[in-house]
């Protein structure tokens, strides 16, 4: 579960340059740790392996797994796109100057407010969610007068083996309008045939996240791409543009399954080409948007152990100086994750004990709930007050979930490279806390 650049030195966890200690004791804990080299390095795969020679391809990173200035900055110093899911996200974005011509506007429920937002910024796709919210862009495109690239979000009705609040592609999901809604379908060609702004440059799909099994995402492909030779064939139009969406797995734990990205990629590529030149497509651009297989298991997050406890039941615990108010993924969906002791850790060499007495510990937080579980029955050595505990592969909708729940200030992000620290996030002060409050009383 180590970071690309991790390593052990003298009995201690390190990164880059660092040991995790001296992060935690500068930054203080909770503190979010990003491993640049690991993340640059899963960026190259999918530049890499997501290629081809019949059409072009584009990566957009999806920006709800975790956003920041410094992470947008890298992402376009590779020339990867970036989506966006609110008028906060395409605030940052705008802020950071990322190319506008990179950036997908995604959500299920727009606000006239984000829609104008995203024409006003030229962003390189609205991404439509429904036939509803199709009208909506086209009165807004034919008051603005402005040209809007579009893909139109279908749903395919693919299964998927992952947590039921992450699976999307159910026909009675949220997103999207349902393949097999003909009716709907008939009325969003309409609007698009009659409007004067507005271009359906292809489609969209997503069929969850945390996907390990790649056939899921060949069958998606192969959804998608017998729907569009339909509809071409039915209704005339040319598409030219299929988004996959994302949802690569990571690993969490050592008996996890992944997605062997080098495989799965040039999988996908095979079958999208073979696909377009059997139903004689014109298809222009193929992309995709990974989120959490970006960044995921190159984040780790670091706590101070405050206290320790073994109940009359005979369960240790091990309190840490966070919990579910900066990684809700255990509570809301059941996350396991793997969890060492950085300060201390034995080194695998000849001298090692064979035979280490560990125990089972519960790994809970400070919030007043009992839901506040990051990990259950991990084993580890023995562990002691002021310890530094580390928790991997918490870099993906942790600290984008994260929250002020019992007062709890959100930790420091930064990123690691060599002997270089870039302090992404600050971490909240306690007038941060406070600061949209009015303590004059009504006025």
């Amino acid at each position: 579960m180590r970071t690309k650049s991790m390593t052990v030195k003298n009995g201690e966890l390190h990164v880059g340059a660092f040991p995790l200690s001296e992060l935690a004791a500068r930054y203080k804990t909770p503190l979010y740790v990003y491993d640049e080299e690991g993340i640059i390095e899963k960026i190259r795969i999918f530049k890499d392996y997501f290629m081809s020679e019949k059409f072009a391809t584009e990566i957009v990173y999806a920006s709800k797994a975790f956003l920041a200035p410094y992470l947008c900055k890298i992402l376009a110093s590779h020339d990867i796109g970036i989506d966006a899911v609110s008028l906060g996200d395409l605030h940052l974005i705008e802020k950071t100057g990322f190319p506008s011509n990179k950036i997908l506007l995604h959500g299920n429920n727009k606000s006239e407010e984000e829609l104008e937002k995203a024409v006003e910024m030229g962003v390189e796709y609205i991404v439509v969610d429904s036939y509803t919210e199709l009208l909506r862009l086209k009165n807004l495109s034919d008051k603005k007068e402005k040209h809007i690239n579009t893909l139109f979000r279908i749903n395919p009705g693919i299964y998927v083996d992952t947590h039921a609040y992450i699976e999307t592609a159910l026909l009675s999901s949220k997103f999207g309008e349902s393949i097999h809604d003909e009716e709907i379908i008939e009325k969003v060609v309409e609007i698009y045939r009659h409007a004067k702004y507005l271009h359906l440059d292809g489609f969209h799909c997503h069929i969850g996240s945390q996907i390990n099994n790649p056939k899921s995402f060949i069958a998606a492909a192969q959804t998608m791409l017998n729907f569009i030779r339909k509809f071409s064939q039915k209704y005339g139009l040319t598409v030219d543009v299929l988004n996959l969406g994302g949802g690569f797995a990571i690993r969490y734990r050592d008996d996890d399954a992944d997605v062997d990205l080098r495989w799965v990629l040039p999988e996908i590529i095979h079958t999208v080409e073979t696909r377009v030149e059997k139903y004689g497509l014109k298809l222009k651009k193929l992309m995709i948007e990974p989120g959490r297989a970006i960044v995921g298991d190159n984040g780790f997050t670091l706590y101070k152990v405050g206290l320790l406890k073994k109940t009359f039941g005979g369960k240790k615990y091990v309190f840490i100086d966070g919990g579910m108010s900066d990684n809700i993924r255990p509570a809301l969906y059941q996350a396991k994750y793997t969890v060492e002791v950085a300060n201390r850790v034995r080194e695998e060499d000849g001298d090692s004990d064979p035979y280490p007495s560990f125990n089972f510990y519960d790994i809970v937080g400070k919030c007043c709930e009992s839901a506040d579980i990051i990990a259950e029955a991990v084993s580890l050595d023995e562990v002691h007050i002021n310890d530094i505990i580390v928790v991997y592969a918490t870099g993906a909708y942790c600290y984008s979930m994260s929250m002020n729940y019992n007062g709890m200030l959100r930790g420091a992000v930064i990123f690691v490279k060599g002997d270089k620290i870039t302090e992404a996030i600050r971490r909240q002060t306690l007038d941060d806390l406070v600061a949209t409050c009015d303590f004059g009383g009504t006025k």
